[in-house]
């Protein structure tokens, strides 16, 4: 890989394998373009000359063959590397390998680690040398044939120059994502063997992450790292369960909900015993509280949610640091959690309020609703601007329609099309 192009076009009509893809090279520093079918990959190839391909088999419109057909037969692509990410057998690849010069194929489901590797290797990224004294390897002069000494050094200096600015500038920050990741994996707050993916908040936000979970039904423990912020989100099969938040001189309990509600004759002094007795008899907090009759089960169901839900609005406000998915059980401590609410449901009142976003200024973005979002309206969860707002977004409306469809004023229109995306109920293109 060189600094000019690191460029990976995927090309496959799934958005879960093209996200995973992103997620995986991204981490490694290269740039990744998607397309979701041959046609659009052809002119994304055209536009972006990517360093290397990597194809899906079965496509719509155009499919993995005519796609590789097609890039052959141009002159400017003929030479890009090729790979193969298909379901189908080794047959496939095989011939795809003996007619196109495919550099290599996967069967799906791919690891991460073998994709990263291959992709790796098809890429070849030399390795500069600081100095080359061989005038004929570098361009700069011999000792035997040194008249400017000051020249000489010179040379060398630039070179030099090169080859740090290249490094802080392309290594480091990826290198320094790794040595991150290995020392939580190290610490045990990340294991190594249940990771799923990992991603960088400012190229994928945390709604993302999660609708994404929520997309493929993920069950596992989604943490997030940032300078002033420590979060963790439980997730089973794609429904969120529970979240902790921690930030710096901020702390909020369970216990301190309950006694911020007047409904309860619960002093603070009364439930610190509560919670020395849970300890010492190694149970929930919450199921200490229901035995000693400090609260019944229905209300700790609520108070829980709300903890989470404050929890999570929290680990939402958080735009850049690292996430890691992986999968995990529930911690004691959480087991007698009985509710799993749809992701929609808590990201709905999480991302309210948040700052628009750039890419909802843009006129041409297509705004389409998800199945869920008549859900959601069914649960009577929206606000009106968001139950008025979603009848209009059923097609291939723009977002300049939509303002002008909609009766609510623009900058309106927009932060709740934002609302809507962020927490899964609809689809931007």
């Amino acid at each position: 890989m060189t600094a000019e192009n690191n460029k990976i076009l995927v090309v496959d009509d799934s958005p879960t394998v093209r996200r995973l893809v992103e997620l995986v090279l991204s981490q490694h520093g290269y740039e990744v373009i998607s397309a979701e079918d041959g046609e659009q990959g052809l002119i994304k190839a055209r536009e972006h000359v990517p360093a290397a391909v990597l194809v899906d088999f079965v496509m719509p419109r155009m499919n993995g063959h005519m796609f590789c057909k097609a890039l052959r037969e141009d002159e400017n692509l003929k030479d890009i590397p090729i790979i193969l990410i298909s379901s189908k057998s080794e047959v496939v690849g095989q011939a795809f390998e003996e007619s196109f010069g495919i550099v290599h194929f996967f069967t799906k489901p791919f690891e991460p680690e073998d994709l990263i590797e291959k992709v790796n290797e098809v890429m070849n990224p030399e390795i500069e040398d600081v100095v080359e004294v061989s005038a004929a390897n570098t361009g700069a002069p011999s000792l035997s044939s040194i008249d400017n000494v000051d020249q000489f050094l010179d040379s060398i200096n630039d070179r030099f120059d090169k080859v740090v600015r290249k490094y802080f500038q392309k290594d480091f920050p990826v290198l320094m994502k790794n040595v991150m990741a290995d020392t939580l994996r190290e610490t045990g707050l990340v294991k190594h063997q249940t990771l799923i993916m990992t991603g960088d908040l400012t190229r994928m936000s945390l709604p993302e992450a999660l609708c994404f979970c929520a997309a493929t039904r993920q069950t596992g423990r989604l943490s997030i790292f940032s300078d002033d912020t420590f979060a963790e989100i439980f997730i089973e099969s794609g429904n969120f369960v529970f979240a902790t938040a921690s930030q710096k001189g901020k702390h909020k309990f369970l216990t301190d909900l309950i006694c911020q509600d007047n409904r309860f004759v619960c002093d603070q002094k009364s439930l610190q015993k509560v919670v020395e007795n849970a300890r010492s008899k190694n149970i929930p907090v919450g199921r200490a509280l229901v035995e000693q009759g400090v609260i019944s089960d229905e209300d700790l169901m609520f108070y829980l949610q709300q903890h989470a839900q404050d929890a999570l609005n929290t680990a939402l406000s958080t735009h850049t640091g690292n996430f890691f998915l992986e999968k995990d059980d529930l911690p004691f401590n959480l087991e007698d959690i009985k509710f799993r609410i749809p992701m929609y449901t808590v990201l709905l009142k999480g991302v309210r309020g948040q700052c628009l976003m750039s890419t909802f200024l843009d006129d041409s973005l297509i705004v389409t609703r998800m199945p869920q979002c008549a859900e959601a309206a069914h649960q009577d969860i929206l606000e009106d601007d968001e139950q008025s707002l979603m009848l209009l977004l059923d097609g291939a409306r723009t977002l300049k329609d939509i303002c002008q469809e909609s009766s609510l004023e623009e900058s309106a229109v927009r932060c709740t099309c934002q609302v809507l995306y962020q927490s899964g109920l609809a689809t931007i293109k």
